[in-house]
Order: C-alpha cells, then structure tokens, then sequence
C-alpha cells in the first residue's frame, strides 16, 4: 500500500453568490452579510469565504475527526481534499487513492436502469484492474435488488435508491477514506451489512478523515480532532483535547 498522505497549506475557497433564479452575482447591498464567512470583491460582488487560511498535515495511518458548528467547512473541506473543489487560493497535496462517503448520488438520472448507473460509475471511478462484471456481481448480492436493477431508478423507493448509492461509495478499497456525516443507508437490516461493509474499508485505509457532529462515531474510528470555525482551523491535536476546545465558549 502507498504510504498516504495530505497535505494543505494556505488554502481559501470563495464561493460566489448569485441572485435567486439569475446567473448574475448578488452585488452588496442585496446582501448585508448575515455570518461571518462573507467577502467582497472589488467590483462589490459577494462571496462566500467557505474556507480560510487552511493549514494542516496528514500521515499515513491518521484518522482525523472533523469537528465543527453547521456551516464551519467540514463538507468543503472534504470536498477540497478529495479534489470535488479546487482551492481559490493556497496548495492541497494529496498521496494516494481516494474513496469519499459523500455525494454518492452525484450524476444519478431517473431514467437511466440500476445496471446502467452500475456501468455509469465504473466509467467514472474504476481503475483498469477493477473489472464491471465483478462490479455487477457484488453490487448485485450486496444490495439484493435483483431483478430491480434492470428497471429505471424512478421506480426505486428510497431505501432502493441508498442501498445501490451506498454500495457503489463502497465498492472499491481505497487508501484514503473521507466520510460526510452518518454512515447509515437503507432499512435497519441493511444498515448492519452496511456498517460491516463500512468497517472493512476503514481498517485497511491509509488514512481517515470523518465530519460528523456525532462523537460516539468519532470516538469509534477517530484518534485526533481538528476543529473548525467559520472556515477556519482553531486546533488540531488529540481528540478528547479537541472536543474540550470546540466546547469553550469563543
């Protein structure tokens, strides 16, 4: 296995923000900056300054809890870790293949059959050793959909949909495994296949990283805590030592 790693050094992220129903940036007086993560540019138009500043370093066999208040950047920064968003400014360096618990829905049409959408994503995410039958045969027992797969995902029901959606996210080892919010899909019986599916992958990950708000999930898989606050990283050390530090009152 690769020996993995990431690395960030001063990055930014600004997200501009258009006007409803116009693909025209919002100038500033039709936005008074409610939160804190808002800039403007020189021509008044805003943005939003989602990450600031941001940097750490990651090592082989780390697992990083990402802790933080909605709208802190957990999920932009997994994003900008997994090559989803480039920076704005600022270098991300990264070492090794990456699989993300995110997003997994990601160019999904109604239209198009489960098996479809199978050959969809080994287009998209496979690498040449990892062929499309076997991908078929697995998805196909793993989610026990059967005949299903031959039909449109319209006439899924919502659990269909998150057994196929979380079977594909976790269809491959990956040496790198990011990790937005629950780990659960489908019914309470899938779950459990699931997690077990879920955990399998983390024990061989080079390196974890998770955003969750829940801390008997990163207490589980998680050994140090890196915290965030509008956009920016306030510590990164231990995990009990940064559950005490996201605590404090600012």
């Amino acid at each position: 296995m690769t020996q993995c790693r990431a690395e960030l050094r001063n990055v930014y992220l600004n997200i501009p923000v258009f006007a409803p129903n116009q693909m025209r940036l919002i100038r500033k007086p039709q936005f008074l900056s409610p939160v804190g993560g808002n800039i403007n540019d020189n021509k008044g138009k805003v943005h939003i300054q989602a990450l600031r500043n941001v940097s750490f370093e990651l090592e082989h066999g780390e697992h990083l809890a990402l802790i933080g208040h909605n709208g802190a950047g957990k999920s932009t920064l997994l994003k900008i870790i997994s090559g989803i968003y480039p920076p704005s400014a600022g270098e991300v360096s990264v070492r090794g293949s990456i699989g993300c618990l995110f997003d997994i829905g990601a160019g999904l049409t109604p239209e198009m059959t489960g098996h479809e959408y199978i050959k969809f994503y080994h287009a998209v995410y496979s690498n040449p050793n990892e062929l499309l039958q076997d991908l078929i045969e697995d998805i196909t027992e793993f989610t026990e959909l059967g005949n299903y797969l031959e039909l449109p995902i319209r006439t899924y029901s919502e659990g269909m949909r998150a057994r196929l959606m979380a079977a594909l996210a976790t269809a491959w080892r990956r040496e790198i495994f990011l990790i937005d919010e629950g780990i659960g899909a489908g019914d309470a019986a899938f779950q459990i296949k699931f997690s077990q599916r879920v955990n399998a992958l983390l024990e061989s990950a080079g390196l974890l990283i998770i955003a969750s708000h829940s801390p008997e999930l990163l207490r589980k898989y998680c050994t140090r805590g890196l915290v965030l606050k509008h956009g920016e990283v306030r510590m990164i050390g231990p995990l009990d030592e940064a559950f005490d530090f996201y605590a404090r009152p600012d």
